[in-house]
Formats: C-alpha cells, structure tokens, sequence
C-alpha cells in the first residue's frame, strides 16, 4: 500500500448480527393453558443429525454385506451411530412441553418440580453477553419466573429482545403476573 493512499472507512453500516438467528420456542395459548412449543425451524434442525446419522448406519450396512471393505463399514457405522446420538440428545429437551395451566393451577416444564401458579411471583426478563473467543459477542436473553420460595426457573431463552418481550407480555396478560426487566450486561 502507498503512503498516499487513504483507507477509508464507511461508519454507517450496521454491525453485523451473531448468535441464532431462529426462534427455537413459540407460546401458544389454548383455552386454559399456554404452551411453550419448539417451532418447526428447531425441530428440523435436529431432525437432520438423525437423518444423516441413519444415513451412514444404513450405508455401512450396505457396505458390510455388500463388500469386503470392513474398515469402511464400520467407521462409517461408529460415524453414524455418533451422528444419530447428537441428534437425539438435541432433540430431546424440545420434546419436553413446558405449559401453564390455569384449570389445575400448576407450571410443568418436565424437569423441575411443579410449580403452583399462585406461588409464582412473577417473571424476569435478564440479558447476557456470550463471549466467544474466535467470534464476534452476541446477546442472549432469558426469561425467568421466581416463587415465593425463592427459585427461579428458566423458561425461554432466545437472542431477539422484542420476541422475548412479547412473550413475557403473553404470560403477563395470561396470569395476571407482573414481568420485571432486569437487563443489564452480564458477560460470560
């Protein structure tokens, strides 16, 4: 580069987004109960590890009784196999549906104890920054709910503020429970 030239920076582009960029949960409110559901978008995206992994256990097989490259078949088989379990285990805490029901008064996410909705407190909203070591930050928020016995449970996490927010507002006109926002930088 010659000293006479000149880098010149364009400062009115927008800073380019990181972390999911899809919504992974949507709230469906029906009769008396709200439903925390994975969308179709999460679901495919696990979905594909454990077509991929029976791929490569069906193609070793193939090559197992077909050929007599053994070697093939079976890192193809253990490939697979591997494959098909990170699938399921992404798959998995999708399958749980997390939901507030009014007519039996209770909050039931599958992991963690029932919780009484009278003994909810109310919601929280909080913010964090994930801090990457070879990438750019990106910002993650969780929606929470705390008891009067003092736990907090999570219940959503997505990166789209406005999303989370519109969520929390469902709930708040749901169950007459107040959300609070507690976004501040917490870096981790």
């Amino acid at each position: 580069m010659n000293e006479n030239d000149s880098c010149v920076v364009n400062l009115e582009r927008s800073i380019l987004k990181d972390g999911p960029d899809f919504l992974s949960h949507k709230l469906f409110i029906y009769n008396d109960t709200v439903y925390i559901r994975p969308t179709l978008i999460a679901m495919s995206f696990c979905v594909i590890y454990i077509v991929v992994g029976c791929f490569l256990m069906g193609l070793s097989l193939y090559i197992f009784g077909f050929s007599t490259k053994y070697d093939l078949a079976i890192f193809l088989g253990g490939f697979g196999i591997a494959i098909t379990t990170f699938g399921f285990s992404l798959i998995r805490p999708f399958l749980r549906h997390s939901s507030f029901n009014k007519r039996l008064g209770v909050f039931n996410n599958h992991k963690d104890h029932n919780v009484k909705l009278q003994h909810i407190v109310s919601f929280q909203i909080n913010n964090k920054i994930i801090k990457r070591k070879h990438g750019l930050n990106y910002p993650c928020y969780e929606l929470n709910l705390l008891t009067q016995h003092g736990r907090r449970i999570n219940i959503l996490n997505h990166n789209d503020l406005q999303q989370i927010e519109h969520d929390a507002s469902l709930l708040e006109a749901f169950l007459h429970i107040e959300v609070r926002d507690y976004c501040k930088e917490i870096i981790l």
